[in-house]
Formats: C-alpha cells, structure tokens, sequence
C-alpha cells in the first residue's frame, strides 16, 4: 500500500467506530508486535475490550501538516483546514463490535509492527511503525482517553510520501456514542 497523505484519518474513522472499551481495569498491552497480533489480542480481550455499538458523532481536527516544497495553492489550502473541525456520523452494528480485525485500529496496517501499544484503564498510548517500501518509513503514534461511550485522542503521523519527500500531521480525534442507529448514517 502506498502511503497516504490521510493515513491518520483512516485510523481516527476506524477508531471512531471500533475503539472503546466496557471494563475500565481490564486491557491490552503489546510490544513489538504486528498489527494482526494486537487485533488478534483485542479479539480475545472479548467483553474487556469491545465497543458499544450504535451511531456514533465523531469530529476530527487537523493540527498540523508540514509537507515541505507543497506547491503554495494546495499549501493555502492545506492551512485554511488547520484548526477546523469535521464532523461526520457512523453506525457500528454489533457484528463490526465484535471481530475487529488487522485493520481495527489501521486501514493497509498489515506489515506493520506496534513497538508499544496500551490500551488500559481507560488510556491508549501507542506507536507503530511501517515499512510502505522503496526506503519509506511512516511512524503513526496514538494516545488519549476512551471509555464505551466515547474517546478523546491526538494522533500523529511522520513519515515519506515518496523518497525524498516527508510529511508530519497531527489531529486531534473526538468521539461519542449518540443512541442507536437509525439507518441514514452513510455506509
């Protein structure tokens, strides 16, 4: 997969509809393991670590975007974005709740490998690093708060979209379960 200027976005739509948490004492840890291997530990967490599905309210607020030799256009643009939010709404139905997968917590995470990765007590602290091939490395580190109902977290991302060229991005990721789905939230 190659790498993806909204990588992080990915991430923050796949944990706003999948990373919460019933037990607040129970939980994950890992260190240097692969994506596939924390789904696999999550998935085995059972009721410890499982969402509550229903429709969720999620907002997202790009922080920062450094892409050096951006062409001024796209950088203009880029900087109207920084500090809005957007919002959008997702169902997550019993059965995504219950089988997350090796992209539960990152679309194309496949062959990527967590060196730590907490989520316990309420917290989530991580970092993964992926090798997107052709000498590109990308570092995506995660932490906040969760709960069953809701998560609060900052994301970032460093990494190179092609050789030579890098790119840093920070947002910060809100979400809350808002009642049950009613079956206009877009698929």
């Amino acid at each position: 997969m190659r790498w993806n200027v909204w990588a992080p976005v990915a991430l923050g739509a796949a944990l706003a509809t999948t990373l919460t948490a019933c037990g607040q004492n129970k939980g994950v840890t890992a260190e240097n393991e692969s994506a596939e291997s924390v789904a696999k530990k999550v998935a085995e967490a059972g009721a410890q670590i499982r969402p509550q599905p229903g429709r969720w309210r999620n907002e997202m607020k790009l922080e920062k975007l450094e892409l050096p030799n951006m062409p001024a256009q796209m950088k203009e643009a880029m900087n109207k974005q920084l500090g809005t939010s957007q919002t959008f709404i997702t169902c997550l139905t019993p059965e995504e709740a219950a089988q997350p997968n090796a992209g539960f917590f990152q679309r194309g995470a496949q062959g990527c490998t967590y060196k730590h990765f907490a989520m316990v007590d309420g917290k989530i602290d991580a970092e993964m690093s992926c090798d997107r091939g052709q000498g590109r490395q990308q570092t995506m580190t995660m932490n906040g708060t969760y709960s069953n109902q809701a998560f609060d977290l900052r994301m970032s991302s460093q990494g190179q979209m092609t050789p030579g060229t890098t790119m840093s991005m920070t947002m910060a990721i809100k979400a809350q379960r808002v009642g049950e789905c009613d079956g206009t939230e877009p698929s």
